[in-house]
């Protein structure tokens, strides 16, 4: 498996080498953006203690935003700038474009050393092929595109998956710390792109009907079960998620306070399409002019609600939705673009853990024993995949007409490909302890190996001299 991931880093390398090398010298519209944000924050990582010593720490930390761009990334790709650098104008000098491939040779690295770990923990729990799957996928399919640009979409899908994954880990079994991390990292993707909010509200939702369920089984009679979830963890731990969450976006509210008069400033998504936006954003970036229009009239969901008739309201969501899907899953599929095929990964490994459920309840073995048994949580993670995966695409999808840039909608196909995969490991490992005489584990892994030379095809293509799109 080692080799098999130092393989895999070369030909991540060097097919960003090839990517950076054909992509164009100027820079996008929001790429300007977050350059400029990363040179604005530059004076910030130099503070002076001569004074104070809480203000310039505080300032120290990721908190400028003007509503529209969020301070994380500008925070990491402010220790590339010069002290001193000028905003740019118009075409970008030498030191302007050091910070921007430095900025993109930075995310390369960091998504490729996240993909190493993945792969190592992802060794030790499924099988080789589903372990080298799982990092082919996601490496090429989502990471390796997103890295094109000068922008945060590497660094919020890294962070949003970390948050689904301490979410599952936090249903299976709900140690307080788990509540931290989720409430930390959920924080640090709301510092870099929105937003893991609706992910966290549904693992809120589910583990609180955890909780119910687990307070009525605590006052009815039963026999003990093996399930690991303490329901009285729960309110305690929900403290700490949100006691982490405040703590590491308060700069940024405290600032967003401070100039704007808003601590929550992001009107954008309030608009009908990206040209209203971007009008009304320029014009409404400083205090003054946000104090300027009345609260009845500031762009919110209060507002947008009162405009558009309910009808409209859904409609948004369901076309968002399906656009979602379309781009996630790249339908309809053609196969002369890179990368291709990220639908026919998900559909497939859907009806490989489709098919596994049947045999698991028709065909194998009734369970003797709880090590052969389903996972006691199984039904509550279930429930929040189903959910998290609904309710985050219908609230990307709600963005598109405002949010056209980015790869940012794509961080919803890591962990839908990890949770199918952690489904389907899951449940042959079920199926062997019950001693199944089927061929189903050989031709559960010959298709995965199938899946394996596809996602190696994907690679190939990759290192040809070709363009690449998200």
């Amino acid at each position: 498996m080692t080799a098999c991931l130092l393989f895999f880093a070369w030909c991540y390398v060097q097919a960003f080498q090839r990517q950076e090398a054909g992509s164009p010298a100027s820079l996008s519209e929001h790429e300007r953006l977050y350059l400029n944000a990363a040179i604005e924050t530059r004076q910030d990582l130099t503070p002076d203690f001569s004074k104070s010593v809480s203000r310039p720490l505080n300032d120290w930390l990721p908190h400028r935003t003007d509503g529209v761009v969020r301070p994380l990334w500008p925070w990491l790709a402010a220790w590339n700038v010069s002290l001193g650098q000028s905003v740019p104008s118009g075409a970008l000098d030498q030191d302007h474009q050091h910070v921007v491939k430095a900025g993109r040779r930075w995310l390369m690295g960091l998504g490729l050393g996240f993909l190493w770990m993945l792969g190592l923990a992802a060794a030790r729990a499924f099988s080789v092929p589903a372990a080298l799957l799982t990092i082919l996928t996601i490496g090429f399919g989502v990471l390796l595109p997103s890295t094109a640009e000068f922008s945060p979409d590497v660094l919020f899908q890294l962070l949003f998956l970390l948050v689904w994954v301490c979410c599952v880990a936090a249903l299976k079994r709900n140690s307080l710390w788990l509540y931290g991390l989720i409430g930390l990292i959920s924080a640090l993707a709301n510092l870099t792109l929105p937003t893991t909010t609706t992910l966290v509200l549904v693992f809120v939702f589910v583990s609180s009907l955890r909780w119910l369920w687990g307070w009525v089984l605590a006052h009815l009679p039963h026999e003990g079960g093996t399930s690991l979830w303490v329901w009285r963890n729960h309110w305690l731990g929900m403290i700490l998620l949100v006691a982490c969450h405040l703590i590491t976006v308060g700069p940024m509210l405290a600032y967003s306070k401070e100039k704007l008069g808003d601590a929550a400033p992001f009107h954008w998504r309030w608009f009908k399409n990206e040209e209203a936006m971007q009008q009304w954003t320029a014009a409404h970036r400083t205090r003054e002019a946000l104090q300027a229009v009345p609260k009845d009239e500031l762009p919110s969901y209060a507002t947008y609600m009162a405009a558009h008739a309910p009808e409209e309201v859904k409609g948004r969501f369901w076309q968002g939705g399906l656009k979602m899907l379309e781009e996630v899953l790249q339908f309809p599929w053609s196969f002369d673009s890179l990368p291709h095929e990220r639908g026919v990964f998900v559909i497939v490994l859907a009806g490989i853990l489709g098919l596994l459920l049947l045999i698991i309840a028709f065909v194998a073995p009734r369970a003797a024993h709880a090590g052969q048994a389903l996972h006691p949580e199984t039904a509550p993670l279930a429930l929040f995949s189903i959910l998290a995966f609904a309710a985050c695409t219908l609230d990307f999808g709600w963005d598109v007409p405002v949010l056209t840039w980015g790869s940012r909608h794509l961080a919803l196909y890591p962990p839908l490909v990890l949770s199918l995969l952690w489904a389907s490991e899951s449940l042959v490992h079920r199926a062997r302890r019950r001693n199944m005489r089927l061929p189903v584990f050989v031709i559960y892994e010959a298709v995965l190996w199938a899946l394996c030379l596809l996602a190696f095809w994907r690679v190939i293509a990759v290192l040809q001299p070709h363009s690449f799109a998200a």
